[in-house]
């Protein structure tokens, strides 16, 4: 089941905010394949009917789509860490103004044609993400050292998490017994930092109370 993904009152935005929001290029290298305007507006189209088809099956009115792209280039990209994943980017005329944006996206069955990434890849503190595999599953808390390269701290499973510019803080529920298990990070800006834990809930509480710990400010609600 894929994971979804609280952090404050409301849930993450919709996958065309997420693709607005990443602010490094693909574009920095060669690039591995090249998405012409015909399939950018294909994926983009296939997403918002998929997006409809959930509203309708669940009786919920229609979401009101973002603007469409007008106009579009090539889009240069590359493979990510994720793998099947892909990172592009994209420039399109939107509402009248060329935009330039980088988006994810994901390989197709059987490695056929692409579709819109609907995983997670989101920021925590500084460079630390929560990012899934491309099936939306297997959460876990990355570095991201640069816009395609995210390594591995702490997962797949994670529960709660939060940071600041100093730490970052995991919960999870550890097989067999689903106990929680507490895990803090001392977050570094050139390397993935040093995990401690696991950590029983009465010790991490003194190690909140003595290190000033971030609050937990994100929830997975689903797998």
């Amino acid at each position: 089941m894929t994971a979804s993904v609280l952090s404050g009152p409301a849930a993450r935005p919709c996958w065309t905010a997420v693709a607005l929001a990443v602010a490094t290029s693909a574009a920095a290298a060669q690039a591995d394949f090249v998405l012409s305007p015909a399939e950018q507006t294909t994926i983009e189209k296939a997403a918002i009917a998929r997006e409809a088809a959930l509203a309708e099956a669940r009786r919920l009115p229609p979401p009101l789509p973002a603007p469409l792209p007008t106009e579009r280039k090539p889009a240069a990209c590359r493979m990510t860490s994720i793998p099947e994943v892909a990172l592009c980017h994209e420039k399109v005329r939107l509402q009248g103004k060329w935009v330039e944006r980088d988006v994810r996206y994901v390989q197709g069955a059987g490695g056929v044609g692409w579709l819109d990434f609907q995983g997670t890849y989101e920021i925590v503190a500084g460079r630390y993400r929560l990012a899934s595999d491309a099936r939306g599953e297997a959460l876990r808390l990355c570095w991201e050292r640069d816009a395609l390269t995210c390594e591995t701290v702490l997962g797949p499973r994670i529960d709660q998490y939060g940071g600041d510019e100093r730490y970052v803080v995991i919960t999870r529920h550890d097989a067999p017994d689903e106990t929680p298990r507490f895990y803090y990070v001392e977050a570094q800006p050139d390397s993935a930092g040093k995990v401690h834990g696991p950590l029983t809930a009465s010790a991490f509480a003194r190690e909140k109370l003595k290190l000033a710990l971030p609050e937990f400010d994100g929830i997975i609600v689903s797998r």
